[in-house]
């Protein structure tokens, strides 16, 4: 899949063009999760989508401990 084709699967399904890279970002993630999106076409689009800025709201924190 292609990022024009998912910002056009994001638009069918939520009804409005996504605002931010973030917002294709959790949507790929939604679509690679579900078994929609194959995981070669998973890695291709979360590596450009990240080249746009986007940043993974599942990104792994450390904390300190108290």
């Amino acid at each position: 899949m292609h990022l024009e084709k998912l910002s056009e699967a994001y638009q069918r399904e939520k009804g409005h063009e996504p605002e931010t890279a973030n917002q294709l970002l959790d949507y790929c993630q939604h679509l690679y999760v579900n078994g929609t999106l194959d995981s070669q076409s998973y890695r291709s689009l979360f590596q450009l989508l990240h080249e746009k800025g986007a940043q993974s709201s599942h990104k792994e924190t450390q904390t300190q401990p108290v």
